[in-house]
């Protein structure tokens, strides 16, 4: 899924970070997602985040930046990304954080921070701002071809207990592998080689309870990605 924070329209585009003639690009509009959930979000998560934004923004080489309710990203191509906050109770409560660079895929973090739940990303382009909404924070594979990430139902279910993987096809990511689970929840994962990631298990017997952390596995064996549950 394609967000409309920046348009950009009959581009050719690059498989590197940098370009020589850049493109004409229409102005970026600002960003607010649909909520996912989870109770006190839009209370407790914006003060934690806004911490974590300034820590954030060292690793953007100095293209991410503030301005009270505005997050602001210089292109490489000289065009400046404008995400604003929304803090509309409800559906239209938006409030994007800077997540980090990920420069290896030639891509800007942002965290959707939302009204309830633990929010969604945007995976966003460092030369056309073209974005792609995911719901965790992105990994990126030892070759940078690819990215993991995963989410967790919580204790109000809010969210989808998800593990996915997206490979970048030239500058664009495209969805190779989803997981949803109803018996546990995805997190923590790590590549350990560019075809092999490692992640965590979390399951309890009821809401409130202390998870249980069992080691699982996903691996790529051709264009195939192959699950490997802990027996529970």
């Amino acid at each position: 899924m394609h967000t409309n924070a920046q348009a950009a329209a009959d581009l050719s585009l690059p498989t590197g970070c940098s370009r020589d003639s850049p493109p004409r690009l229409s102005a970026p509009a600002t960003t607010a997602l649909a909520p996912v959930s989870d109770s006190n979000t839009h209370m407790d998560a914006p003060a934690a985040a806004d911490t974590m934004e300034l820590a954030a923004f060292q690793t953007s080489e100095g293209k991410a930046s503030r301005m009270g309710r505005e997050l602001r990203i210089q292109l490489l191509d000289g065009r400046t990304a404008v995400f604003k906050d929304d803090t509309t109770p409800g559906m239209k409560f938006g409030v994007p954080r800077y997540a980090g660079y990920l420069k290896a895929i030639c891509s800007h973090a942002i965290h959707i921070l939302q009204y309830e739940g633990s929010g969604a990303y945007l995976v966003v382009d460092d030369s056309t701002g073209d974005s792609t909404i995911v719901f965790g924070m992105p990994v990126v594979s030892p070759d940078a071809k690819r990215f993991a990430w995963t989410s967790q139902a919580g204790e109000a279910n809010y969210n989808s207990s998800l593990i996915e993987v997206w490979g970048m096809v030239g500058r664009k990511p495209r969805k190779e592998f989803s997981f949803e689970s109803e018996t546990w929840e995805p997190s923590d994962a790590v590549w350990r080689d560019s075809a092999t990631i490692d992640f965590l298990e979390n399951t309890h017997s009821s809401p409130g309870d202390p998870y249980i952390k069992t080691p699982a596995r996903l691996t790529r064996t051709g264009t195939t990605w192959i699950l490997f549950e802990s027996p529970h």
